[in-house]
């Protein structure tokens, strides 16, 4: 019995593990980045199209990005706006970083 409440709790935890993953699509809502950046259209952030096309084979420069530790390569001229966010994205784990970036890089 012992060893089918182990397996059982284990399974468990393994199921809960795989439904808390980062839902990155989630998260963009959530943190507040669709206020500045639209799929396909530059409105007061670049669109999530000139992102993807920008970072396309660097999700990695993407995330440090979003963690402060690069410099902007998507409108330079409007990283101002984007600064205070900052602070949102570098309190943010890894996963849920990468789960953004693979979000913004589907676009």
């Amino acid at each position: 019995m012992k060893k089918v409440l182990t397996a059982a709790a284990l399974g468990l935890a393994i199921t809960v593990s795989g439904a808390m993953a980062a839902d990155g699509g989630a998260l963009f809502k959530s943190k507040g980045c669709a206020a500045c950046h639209q799929a396909s259209v530059d409105t007061v952030g670049p669109s999530l199209k000139k992102i993807a096309q920008a970072y396309k084979g660097k999700a990695d420069q993407l995330v440090k990005f979003l963690k402060g530790q690069e410099k902007p390569i998507v409108d330079p001229a409007k990283f101002g706006i984007m600064k205070p966010q900052l602070n949102t994205t570098k309190a943010m784990s890894d996963d849920e970083l990468k789960a953004m970036a693979d979000f913004i890089l589907k676009h």
